[in-house]
């Protein structure tokens, strides 16, 4: 049987239907049911990289936040430290940051609580017994929560493809130790020696160290150091940072669900997922800028599903006309495939076929119009 999708479009004529008021209406639908009195909801978004504007609109967290307290929930907003050097990399810059982008009293009544401690290593293990891992590891706070609500800003990734609700609960809700896990081989950077200006940006945000400047000026990397985070190419200005697979896009997608199932192993009854569709960029919010959007804003999505919800998601943005404005360059029909053309190594559709094949939820959905 499909699974339901509920939507929230964007037009709003009067005072008495708004974007927000649906919104509610959609958080109480799928907490009814599901959410206890005196529940712990960890409420777990991207606070967004300095330099960004693509995030969650604090508004919107606001709105859901005010749901989950007036049906007897005791919300708290998080997320866990990265593994590349930008400013959410402790819990400290990730505090500031969060607080910066408007993610904090009075905007967002809920503490800020990041899920994995002060340098990441707060952390827990779960037996999976999976494919490529036999356990995975978790940020305490998140298994720690008696709920999970999941806000997902949608948009592409140069790994993944799609940025959805798996990412932001496999990759998001991973210790420092699980997101090596989840990139080690996959990907080892190539520098291109007439293309590298030495500007040394590729070698800061390298979280290993792996990259390093030759006699010449030129980067170089150790792959013996290498973990395969992609960090360098997204933040080489030349591109001189060329991708060479070891592996397949689709194994970091294989690995990434694979934790999303250790995630929501024992609370598949209490997680809820929103995922916006609005702002849609090419790159993921970790990048501190933000880029055109690929298509134009389409609306807000709910669901108890978290397979049913990315389907819908993905469906959606390839529906919609790519703006020749953007990192497309042209634009492109409705039903070409718009991450694919940015990002055409990561065949973003594997991580939700692998979710659906684990038994995380349904790819058949049904879209509800709130």
């Amino acid at each position: 049987m499909a699974s339901t999708v509920y939507f929230v479009g964007l037009r709003a004529e009067n005072e008495h239907n708004t974007v927000i008021s649906r919104l509610k209406r959609c958080a109480q639908r799928l907490l009814e049911g599901r959410l206890s009195s005196g529940d712990l909801v960890a409420v777990k978004l991207h606070f967004g990289e300095r330099g960004n504007h693509g995030f969650i609109r604090p508004i919107f967290v606001r709105a859901i936040v005010e749901v989950i307290r007036d049906m007897g929930g005791k919300p708290f907003l998080t997320d866990t430290n990265t593994l590349y050097t930008g400013f959410r990399h402790n819990a400290v810059d990730h505090l500031e940051t969060a607080l910066f982008h408007g993610f904090g009293y009075p905007s967002v009544p809920a503490p800020v609580v990041i899920a994995d401690g002060l340098r990441g290593k707060d952390h827990e293990w779960v037996e999976v017994a999976l494919k490529h891992f036999s356990r995975v590891s978790i940020a305490s706070a998140i298994l720690e929560a008696d709920f999970l609500f999941v806000l997902t800003h949608v948009k592409g990734h140069i790994e993944a493809g799609l940025g959805g609700a798996l990412k932001n609960v496999g990759m998001g809700c991973a210790s420092r130790i699980g997101k090596q896990m989840q990139h080690g081989g996959t990907f080892l950077p190539a520098p291109n020696e007439e293309k590298c200006i030495g500007c040394e940006r590729c070698i800061v945000h390298c979280p290993p160290k792996a990259l390093f400047l030759d006699a010449h000026g030129k980067a170089k990397v150790n792959p013996e150091l290498c973990i395969g985070c992609a960090e360098c190419l997204l933040y080489c200005p030349t591109g001189a940072i060329d991708a060479s697979w070891s592996a397949k896009s689709e194994i970091l997608q294989e690995r990434m669900v694979e934790y999303a199932f250790g995630v929501l192993k024992g609370k598949r009854e209490k997680a809820v997922f929103v995922n916006f569709l609005l702002d849609i960029s090419p790159d993921c919010d970790c990048a501190p800028w933000h880029d055109a959007s690929l298509v134009p804003d389409i609306g807000i999505l709910g669901s108890t599903d978290i397979v049913a919800i990315d389907q819908a998601s993905g469906d959606l943005v390839q529906r919609a006309e790519g703006l020749a404005h953007s990192k497309l360059g042209r634009p492109l029909l409705p039903g070409e495939d718009k991450f694919l053309a940015v990002h055409p190594t990561a065949l973003w559709q594997r991580q939700i076929d692998y979710a659906a094949e684990l038994g995380l939820g349904n790819k058949e959905y049904v879209l509800e119009e709130m």
